[in-house]
């Protein structure tokens, strides 16, 4: 059963949605770069690569990222289209992140070509596995990233098979949920809407560490393991706030913990200031 927020709950998950300055925060997230785009197409390449490479330090990640998005020159889906794997290798020389060589993101745009070839775009391969009647994204994700897979370069090496998860294996997705936030929620300034064809109800929420700990100060979720159940908890939870977009809270609450507004050590000043105070369960009490 799911918990239940009370209306004090509601109206402080309220209060900070709309005190939610995403037009300064945005600067802090990966979504700046996809927003560089206008045609969905490139939207839905730039948000895919954007997310799948967002984990550890954002500083870090992003200058990956920008170095990927830049060799198309700013024709990034003629550039996926059209790519030439003879030509373009050498050009992934220095490029790495982390879990993931040279090898591994050379091989992410061979897929995404791929992807583009046999579906004709990344939203129409995602929709091939979506049903209005599954009661959340959750059996779409698991088919995409099937689908995903039987056409990633062989071998899979270890550092390709990390940006695949899926709900099948039980893993919170956190990376797939955020691009799926992007794609589908209604456009305001950080999500684009494009994929009209799925109800924002239907998201799952992204589960990254600042939302995993906040989720606990505020008790949306009583689970200890940051998975898919917890991620569908979660959900259920803001659900109750906002039965058609539940997400949308997500944004605001993710970088509460990037900005430092609620920093892992306890801060009374910042704690005293926040929008959350009387709904927030972290101890010491304030």
């Amino acid at each position: 059963m799911s918990l239940k927020p009370s209306n004090k709950t509601i109206r402080a998950l309220n209060l900070l949605y709309e005190k939610n300055t995403a037009p300064k925060e945005i600067q802090r997230d990966p979504v700046e770069l996809v927003h560089r785009y206008t045609k969905p197409r490139e939207i839905e390449i730039a948000g895919l690569i954007s997310a799948l490479l967002a984990y550890g330090q954002i500083g870090l990640f992003k200058k990956v990222i920008h170095r990927i998005l830049n060799l198309s020159e700013g024709r990034l889906f003629e550039y996926v289209l059209h790519f030439s794997p003879d030509r373009e290798r050498p050009r992934f020389r220095g490029i790495y992140y982390r879990f993931n060589t040279e090898d591994d993101l050379f091989a992410l745009i061979v897929l995404i070509r791929r992807v583009i070839q046999q579906y004709g775009s990344i939203g129409d391969c995602f929709l091939k596995h979506y049903t209005p009647t599954d009661p959340d994204i959750g059996p779409a994700l698991s088919g995409f990233v099937r689908s995903l897979k039987t056409l990633l370069p062989k071998p899979i090496s270890p550092g390709l098979k990390y940006l695949f998860p899926s709900p099948d294996s039980g893993s919170a997705c956190k990376r797939f949920n955020l691009f799926l936030r992007w794609m589908v929620r209604p456009k305001d300034g950080i999500d684009f809407g494009i994929w009209e064809t799925i109800p924002p109800s239907k998201l799952i929420m992204p589960l990254d560490t600042h939302i995993i700990r906040i989720s606990q100060y505020l008790h949306l979720t009583t689970r200890k393991t940051a998975d898919w159940k917890m991620a569908q908890e979660v959900t259920a939870f803001l659900k109750q706030c906002d039965p058609k977009d539940p997400l949308k809270y997500d944004f605001a609450l993710c970088h509460l913990g990037i900005s430092g507004a609620c920093p892992t050590q306890i801060d009374l000043k910042k704690c005293n200031q926040c929008l959350l105070k009387n709904i927030c369960f972290r101890k010491p009490a304030i």
